[in-house]
């Protein structure tokens, strides 16, 4: 019988057969190893999520009151003791959580300079001195107060630190043992240390920046000041238009006086005329009746006429220009008039938008 080449490649032959297998069975086994893992990542390590939601617990505290929460007495009933301890327990009843089973660890940034624990008005910004907003009190205290404090302990650490690095607040979780492995009488370990059979503590620590970072604390204060300085815009501007609408209607008094005295200046050139013409009346009178007044005496009265029309035109002329000119006056001391009242409101609105921005703080 003829071979045929074509059979002998067709299959698996043992050897690449026992390599497969070989291959799946590893698969298999890492992928058993692994199950348990993935579904602790699914499940959540119960030490993590205390952390995370005693730090959500924490800064939601910040945005109520301005301050961090300051730490329970250890074995207490977890209530906040703002006396001036910086570590203790974390104050679950303060924050409305649930009692752990063994109370979490909490340390927060208390100095002279910044005690984060302490609401305290370190924040204002530099409004106009009018007008005066209702309600509005400039030494509040709020969130932007808080940010200030944060600017402050971060220009001069020398508080709270986890490994070494200045912390605003740390927390620590007994671990899997659920013993501290540590007093928690200083600083908090750096936060991600792998767990060992001496060390199985978890802790979670926000910086001074990142805390900052994330209560918006350099878009909020910017805002802030941002509006006050809008605000100082508008009250100088305010003042330039209050000055300007001043001249004008100085300008339009003036402008009134002109027209008076131009109106004057007619009545007594008018006066004139008729006195011209009297003494002319009577020159002629004389003429025709006496001997020796003649033609001088008639032809110098006709000229006086003639000098007293000349006067009398140029101050009816001279009335019409300041009558003119005060028309003119007039309208610009009431157009400067409402472009000091559109700038007063806006210079008010300006005031109060500041205000309220300073207000809500670090609310939306």
């Amino acid at each position: 019988m003829k071979h045929d080449p074509w059979r002998r490649s067709a299959g698996f032959s043992v050897v690449e057969l026992a390599v497969a297998l070989a291959v799946v069975g590893v698969a298999g086994l890492a992928a058993w190893q692994l199950l348990p893992a993935s579904r602790g990542v699914a499940e959540g390590d119960p030490s993590q999520l205390r952390l995370r939601q005693a730090q959500d617990a924490v800064e939601g505290f910040v945005l109520r009151s301005a301050r961090l929460p300051c730490p329970a007495p250890v074995g207490g009933n977890g209530g906040e003791a703002c006396g001036a301890n910086a570590l203790g327990e974390l104050p679950w009843r303060t924050l409305g959580l649930q009692r752990a089973d063994v109370p979490l660890r909490y340390g927060v940034y208390r100095t002279a300079a910044a005690d984060l624990a302490t609401a305290v008005a370190k924040f204002g910004p530099n409004l106009p001195p009018l007008p005066v907003v209702a309600g509005y009190n400039a030494s509040q205290i709020n969130g932007l107060d808080f940010c200030q404090a944060l600017r402050v302990a971060t220009a001069a650490p020398g508080g709270l630190t986890a490994g070494g690095v200045p912390v605003a607040y740390a927390v620590a979780d007994a671990g899997a043992d659920r013993v501290f492995n540590l007093p928690y009488t200083g600083s908090f370990p750096l936060p991600g240390a792998p767990s060992t059979p001496a060390f199985d503590d978890r802790i979670a620590a926000t910086g001074l920046g990142e805390l900052s970072a994330r209560l918006s604390c350099v878009t909020r204060m910017g805002e802030a000041q941002a509006a006050a300085r809008s605000a100082y815009a508008a009250f100088d501007i305010y003042r330039d238009a209050d000055m300007f609408d001043r001249f004008r209607q100085f300008a339009y008094q003036v402008r009134i006086s002109n027209t008076k005295m131009a109106t004057a200046t007619v009545s007594l050139a008018s006066l004139d005329m008729l006195n011209a013409i009297a003494t002319t009346a009577s020159a002629v009178s004389l003429a025709a009746n006496s001997v020796g007044v003649g033609a001088p005496t008639i032809a110098g009265g006709v000229l006086a006429i003639g000098a007293a029309a000349a006067a009398l035109t140029a101050a009816s002329v001279q009335l019409g220009l300041a009558v003119t000119a005060e028309a003119k006056a007039g309208k610009q001391a009431t157009d400067s008039t409402a472009v000091k009242a559109r700038l007063l409101a806006a210079r008010d609105a300006a005031a109060t938008a500041a205000a309220q921005q300073d207000t809500k703080g670090l609310l939306p």
